[in-house]
Parts: structure tokens; sequence; C-alpha cells
């Protein structure tokens, strides 16, 4: 008789619905039954649907660290023949010996970023300290990411992944010509401290201004909004296309980010393409002048 077939190991599911309490409401709530501040209940629902983004966040440099224990140990091999491409392939879905490589680059600055914020932070901010920590250290990193973030928290300012990667080209940039590495670490660490703390520089509102110097000076017609927007709008395409002939950039991209940019773009060009520009129904030519008025 044929031995029986052994049963199918199935992964353990570190989080599944069965793990938190949220659940999806039977209609949506109406803006008048949401009136006021959330309830007791609605606080603990909240904290579940932030939980499940914590754990999501987290599981990306979870994964990272798993990816390093099984190249690290060799565990890909099987059978004995396996090879990591082929274990990348066969287990996680055709990624790619780069994108795993960029994940476990990235995770232990991940992880310490979670430690010192207290939750996980976005994986483009991650990304974009990544560079600091190589120079400093990942702690250094991860309580400096704190101190940046927190100081545009303050300021009523989302902070950016371009913003976090502007700061840490200029901190490396000072501390380029040092050639030993721990005056380099220094240099790079003293730099942001200086340049970006407590407060760093933070876009703001424009002042209004001087209602003596306003009244002095003769009314002027407001610009047309749309006019710079177009400008802006035609420089950022320039940008783009600039950024597209980027090949080094290319060659860091993992196939992931790409597609994911690929939508974005898309979506931009939707919405592009349904833009209307609206302008006074009154034709000039339609105004007559009867003459002067008594």
């Amino acid at each position: 008789m044929p031995e029986p077939a052994e049963p199918v190991r199935l992964r353990d599911q570190p989080f599944t619905l069965a793990h938190w309490g949220a659940t999806l409401p039977e209609r949506d709530i109406t803006p008048e039954e949401a009136n006021g501040p959330l309830s007791a209940k609605e606080q603990d629902e909240l904290a579940e649907c932030h939980r499940a983004i914590d754990n999501a966040r987290s599981a990306q440099w979870l994964l990272g660290r798993a990816l390093e224990i099984v190249r690290r140990r060799r565990l890909y091999r099987g059978d004995g023949s396996r090879t990591w491409p082929q274990y990348l392939a066969a287990e996680h879905d055709g990624m790619t010996e780069r994108e795993a490589r960029r994940l476990q680059e990235e995770w232990r600055l991940a992880k310490a970023v979670q430690d010192a914020l207290g939750k996980p932070a976005p994986a483009s901010h991650v990304r974009a300290m990544l560079a600091y920590a190589e120079s400093t250290s990942d702690e250094q990193a991860a309580r400096d990411y704190v101190m940046l973030r927190k100081a545009f928290e303050a300021g009523h300012v989302r902070l950016a992944a371009h913003q976090i990667t502007a700061r840490v080209t200029k901190a490396l940039e000072t501390a380029a010509a040092e050639k030993d590495p721990h005056n380099r670490r220094q240099a790079v660490a003293l730099h942001w401290q200086e340049h970006h703390a407590p407060q760093p520089s933070i876009p703001s509102q424009a002042k209004s201004a001087d209602n003596t110097s306003r009244a002095a000076s003769p009314p002027k017609e407001a610009a047309d909004p749309l006019v710079a927007a177009t400008a802006a709008a035609e420089a950022a395409l320039d940008r783009l296309n600039q950024a597209l002939l980027d090949e080094d950039a290319t060659a860091r991209r993992a196939a992931v980010d790409a597609e994911h940019l690929q939508k974005r773009l898309r979506k931009v060009g939707r919405i592009l393409a349904k833009v209307v520009v609206p302008a006074d129904d009154i034709i000039d030519a339609e105004i007559i002048d009867d003459g002067p008025h008594s």
C-alpha cells in the first residue's frame, strides 16, 4: 500500500483578522452621527486599525531580517542543491537579488527607528536616512530622524522623504573632505545637530505685507494663480524627464518601487487630462460702452 502523504505544513500566520478586534461596519457613519470627539469604543477601533498599519510596516523590516538569516545560514539550499536566486524565485514570488539585498541593508535602521520613535516609520523615510546611517550609525541616524520628525510635527508640517534626502545630502557634503572615518562620523552628526536642531528649516506660510507699506503702494491686479501652477507643472515635467534619464537611479530602483511610481504617474496623468480651465462667461467684445452715466 502506498504510504500516506505527509500533511502540508502551513506557515504560522503572525497577524490575521483573528488577531484584532476592529470590524467593518454594516454601513458608513454619516457626518451627523460622527459628531464630537471619539468615544472610548471608537478610540479602541482606531487603535486596532493603527496596530494593523504598524504591523505592516514592521513586517517590511522583519522580512529583510528573515532574508538575511536565510542567506547567511544558507537555509535556502533545501535538498542541498537549491541556490539563493532559486529560493527567492520559488518562495518570494520571483523577488530579485537586488530587492532582497536592499531589504537586508535597511532592516537594522528600520528597527532602530522603530525603537526610538515608538512605532515603525514609512519605508521611504528609512531609505532616505540610509546614507546617513552608513556615515554614522543606525542608532545615531534613528535619533536624528526622530528629532527631525518631531520638529516638523511641532510646526504642523508633514515630513516627506525628499526633505529628509536633502538634509542628509547637506550633512554628508560638509564631511566629504574628512579622511578619517571617526572624524567624518563626528562631522556629519555635528552638522546635522547645528543646522537641523532643535528646529529644522520648515516651510511656512508667507507673512502678510506690512499694513503701512501696503496702504502706501497702489493696489495691483491679483496674478492669475493658474499661470504659476501651470509653470510649476511644466517645470515638474522637465524634472521628470531628467529623472527618467538617470541611469544610476534606474540601477538602484527595485521593480516594486518602479511599479508604484508608474501607478502614481498614471494617476497624475489622468487628473491632468480632465482639467478644464474656467473663464469669465462675459466676452470682452460684448461689453458696450453707452456713454457717460449721470
